[in-house]
């Protein structure tokens, strides 16, 4: 159990890395970006789909009480946050990469258009929280059908959903980002599977972990020279997610411990960032002239260790009212 726990705190940390990583080469073609680009989307509806399977195997599902949790976890600080970031965002507008007017038209069309948001990153938090409600519907059917036959269903529900991943036309401009729910479902029921029928244990052996490692790394390198397509994204998301299990086993297998400190924070990282990088990339260099290496790597460690400060604060006030509610809305858990 704590092997499976230290895998899925890795795994939480790991693909937060990656975005603040991801986010911090402004405007700066690399490599490294094309390689994140591949898989670190895809591998956070992964673990969403494998945690919402964990929480929901063998208990009663009781989905007005989950959804509601997941409203508060999601959908408040997609409104609270993206509330308070409006007005600084306007008085900045001219820093930033997409300056936004005052007016009551740009507010609401932020909120319901999760892409043209305040803080581009917060997409992700409307998508999930649909994927839950669709995985809730699902799951309700699904018990309904005779369990020697949910292998099948499960099996062709993967194939239907990866059909519709790669042939639907992904659109940044639907009312909360429903197109892209429908669009990730692959991989968070891909996650659900994978749990439900513990398909992880053939990396159990440590040499099997780190060949998958070693193969799958490599396959991700290679993907870089090859042309994009629907397919070939869907492979190569695949193939990144293979490659993160393979390395959070080897982690918890050599009982590392280098990311532990940042896994309480590692939602409060997300919903953050983008903060602390817009001041060091988007306003900073509009001051100073060092080279872009340094704004990089100043992106990368306030993108991290800010808001890593931020939950440090927060958590030692979230038992009073108003830290409460800032804990909430900066994903902290409150008593």
């Amino acid at each position: 159990m704590k092997q499976k726990i230290a895998e899925i705190s890795f795994l939480h940390v790991f693909a937060i890395l990656l975005v603040v990583i991801g986010h911090s080469f402004f405007q700066t073609e690399s490599l490294i970006v094309d390689w994140i680009y591949q898989f670190h989307v895809p591998l956070f509806f992964f673990v969403s789909g494998y945690l919402f399977n964990v929480s929901v195997q063998g208990r009663k599902l009781q989905p007005y009480v989950f959804l509601r949790r997941k409203a508060v976890r999601l959908l408040l600080p997609y409104f609270a946050l993206s509330t308070l970031l409006f007005v600084p965002k306007v008085l900045l507008s001219q820093f930033m990469v997409r300056p936004i007017q005052a007016n009551w038209s740009e507010y609401v069309l932020m909120l319901i258009y999760p892409y043209h948001n305040v803080n581009g990153s917060y997409w992700f938090l409307p998508t999930l929280f649909f994927l839950f409600l669709f995985a809730v519907i699902a799951l309700s059917l699904s018990r309904r059908v005779q369990r020697r036959a949910s292998h099948a269903v499960f099996c062709l529900l993967l194939l239907v959903l990866a059909i519709i991943s790669i042939s639907l036309p992904f659109s940044h401009d639907t009312v909360f980002n429903i197109v892209g729910a429908i669009h990730y479902a692959f991989y968070f029921a891909l996650g659900c599977f994978v749990s439900n029928f513990r398909l992880l244990r053939f990396l159990n052996k440590e040499i099997t972990a780190l060949l998958l490692f070693l193969l799958t790394f490599a396959l991700s390198i290679i993907g870089l020279n090859v042309n994009t397509s629907p397919l070939t994204g869907l492979f190569l998301a695949s193939d990144g997610i293979l490659m993160s299990l393979a390395l959070a086993r080897l982690y918890a297998k050599y009982k590392l411990c280098f990311f532990n400190h940042l896994s309480p924070a590692s939602y409060t990282i997300y919903l953050y960032h983008g903060i602390f990088q817009a001041l060091s990339i988007q306003i900073l260099m509009r001051f100073t002239h060092f080279d872009t290496a340094f704004y990089i790597f100043l992106a990368i460690l306030t993108g991290v260790y800010g808001p890593f400060l931020i939950y440090k604060l927060l958590f030692n006030f979230r038992n009073n009212r108003f830290g409460r509610f800032l804990a909430m809305i900066s994903g902290i858990p409150v008593s």
